[in-house]
């Protein structure tokens, strides 16, 4: 069955658009244009992930975001054409998957779901390899007696390296899926989230546990074998 998406946007040429680019590509999308016609109409979507304007005719996304939250438990996605670090860092902090400025480039938007469907697991370890543990619901990476937290970035970067373990991760498959471009040969941004990543790793001084880089091949991470001693 494929995955449904409730998009909630008040212009109806935007959302046939993302209606049709995100069905083409194998998701089922329902749309609905105000507040009003949510509340009266979301106990018939089951969705696996909610994109949200926040101008909406009739209200606020980041007032509607408790109850979309109160009501499902899958992924959000804001998507607004307000571009300034407060009205993101808002998004964020209530607790959003992700958010989007506007235009929307089809291909980003498309990435940026699948991502948060990929690491969306309703309260269940997605992978284990050996002693470590990637647990989606409570965002943390837990390996021996360490837990470590972890932000949206992080969070898609090692549901990526454990998906592909023990196979390293070229830089052109992160553009792909964590960035949400195809890389250009240039570009350091991949390289930057993952330095972040193993940087935020290296401090919680887990013994064997690593992102490294392999010459000509990417990045891979490296899972430890024996306890601390």
């Amino acid at each position: 069955m494929n995955h449904q998406v409730l998009l909630i946007e008040d212009d109806k040429e935007l959302a046939d658009l993302v209606s049709r680019y995100l069905s083409n590509n194998g998701l089922e999308v329902q749309v609905i244009n105000t507040v009003g016609e949510f509340k009266a109409q979301f106990t018939q979507y089951s969705p696996d992930i909610i994109l949200c304007d926040i101008m909406l005719p009739d209200g606020n996304g980041f007032d509607l975001f408790p109850i979309l939250k109160k009501n499902f438990s899958c992924p959000v996605i804001f998507l607004t054409a307000l571009d300034s670090d407060v009205s993101q860092i808002k998004g964020l902090n209530l607790g959003a998957n992700d958010y989007l400025i506007k235009p929307i480039r089809p291909e980003l938007l498309l990435a940026r779901v699948n991502s948060s469907l990929r690491i969306s697991g309703k309260g269940e370890v997605t992978k284990a390899i050996g002693p470590v543990k990637l647990d989606t619901a409570k965002r943390q990476l837990e390996c021996f007696e360490h837990a470590i937290s972890l932000n949206d970035d992080e969070l898609r970067l090692l549901t990526l390296f454990m998906q592909n373990y023990p196979t390293p991760l070229s830089r052109e498959t992160l553009f792909k899926e964590v960035i949400g471009r195809e890389y250009d040969g240039l570009d350091r941004a991949a390289d930057l989230k993952v330095s972040r990543l193993r940087r935020k790793i290296r401090d919680h001084g887990v013994d064997g546990l690593d992102i490294i880089s392999i010459r000509g091949e990417g990045y891979l991470m490296q899972v430890p074998t024996q306890p601390n001693a």
